[in-house]
């Protein structure tokens, strides 16, 4: 749009510099020329007498084919013709003194009339390209006006048209964020932002797509995980990092005397943490220990095994992978050794 406004605007301004220029070059050079031939031709007739001299009639004939040749305005075809035939009357050979004289004034008076055809052309011509001036100045200023407009309307709409679909894709990255992958963006536009939004709809759904899919597998596999686990007869309890109880198979709810399958309910897990069992198992420190738990008046060895909760945590790092981990809980598992 700018670019179009500017070139629409160069192109005025410079037509209507080279239409003044052109008329003003077509002026000096037809009309002063000609008040320099005659001026010429009026200066052989004052510096010499009469009749003229070979070289001042060859200085004369040479400036009169010169202006014969230079007729640009109404009159001057026949005022020129004139001061032809007068000096031809002039140069003619056995003309009397009265005759040249007067061919002489016909050929002044003639001079003169090309003089002021020429020098009211001069006048015509200056005051049309003084109105061209003004009609020029009152053209581009209305061009400046329109394009003045123009560029204050596309100035004052044009942080809309960026800044309501920027605000439109930070709030969609925001849902995006909060895993919310059904969020859509409508830009009714033909340009960049809607190829934008269609590319950021795509990824949503694929987003949600892969979310879907990924908590389809991660419970399948925690189903089976517990199914497994319910199934073992060791005891199988696992906390997390907060020593907060992840999970705990049936032989784990007998030993620690919760027989209630909802064992992460509130209650199940203030009963856990306060369980003499749980924290006896929970204080010891070794991977792999002997311990010896009180259960149904008697005291009854186990086996204990500690095994270390660990999340890998994959992260690029300046275009290569960084690997670590982090850990994230204890499983353990107590096998009765009096079985």
């Amino acid at each position: 749009m700018l670019f179009i406004v500017v070139v629409f605007f160069g192109a005025v301004a410079i037509y209507y510099i080279e239409d003044i220029s052109e008329y003003s070059k077509v002026t000096v050079k037809n009309n002063y020329e000609t008040l320099t031939f005659t001026r010429s031709m009026r200066a052989v007739l004052d510096e010499n007498d009469l009749p003229l001299s070979a070289k001042a009639a060859g200085d004369f004939d040479q400036a009169l084919k010169k202006q014969e040749n230079n007729i640009t305005e109404p009159g001057e075809k026949e005022a020129t013709a004139g001061l032809r035939t007068s000096f031809t009357q002039l140069t003619a050979t056995g003309q009397s003194t009265d005759k040249m004289q007067q061919a002489e004034r016909t050929a002044r008076l003639q001079l003169k009339k090309i003089e002021g055809l020429n020098m009211r052309a001069i006048v015509d011509k200056n005051n049309h390209i003084h109105t061209m001036v003004s009609n020029a100045t009152i053209y581009l200023g209305g061009i400046v006006f329109v394009t003045f407009l123009i560029l204050f309307v596309f100035i004052v709409n044009f942080p809309g048209f960026i800044l309501n679909p920027l605000n439109q894709f930070i709030e969609g990255v925001h849902q995006i964020n909060k895993k919310n992958y059904e969020v859509k963006m409508e830009l009714d536009t033909n340009d960049e932002f809607s190829l934008l939004a269609t590319e950021f709809n795509t990824m949503a759904g694929r987003l949600s797509d892969w979310e879907n899919d990924n908590a389809t597998r991660i419970l399948a596999g925690e189903h089976q995980v517990k199914i497994l686990m319910e199934e073992m007869p060791d005891v199988v309890i696992g906390l997390n990092e907060k020593k907060e109880v992840l999970f705990a198979n049936a032989a784990a709810r007998k030993i620690l005397k919760l027989e209630d399958d909802h064992i992460m309910s509130e209650s199940a897990r203030e009963a856990l943490q306060h369980n003499a069992i749980l924290k006896k198992i929970v204080e010891t420190e070794a991977d792999e220990a002997e311990v010896k738990l009180p259960l149904h008046g008697k005291s009854l060895a186990y086996h204990l095994k500690r095994i270390e909760i660990v999340v890998p945590n994959l992260r690029p790092v300046l275009y290569t992978l960084q690997f670590s981990a982090f850990p994230a809980g204890m499983i353990y598992i107590l096998k009765n050794k009096e079985v």
